[in-house]
């Protein structure tokens, strides 16, 4: 069993304000937060693999972390709200 942090590939819906991100998880309690540039958890929710969907209507900066919690696995990926990668 793998620790390696997995990939995560993150897409932004301008149009319908959406957060979207591939990572197939490992456990089913596997858990996502987004932070800010500052490190304050902003939203929090399960992972729903292989697409997790997030609302963010209520994000009003541009720079954001999106971190998930496998189990012992953490991944973190940075985003910006006008561009994913």
């Amino acid at each position: 069993m793998s620790q390696e942090p997995r990939e995560i590939r993150v897409r932004i819906d301008q149009l319908e304000k959406l957060l979207m991100f591939d990572y197939e998880p490992g456990t089913q309690d596997a858990l996502f937060d987004i932070c800010d540039a500052q490190g304050h958890i902003v939203k929090t929710g399960e992972v729903s693999g292989p697409v997790t969907r997030v609302r963010i209507t209520d994000l009003d900066g541009e720079e954001y972390y999106l971190m998930v919690l496998d189990g012992e696995v953490s991944t973190v990926k940075p985003f910006q709200l006008r561009k994913a990668s």
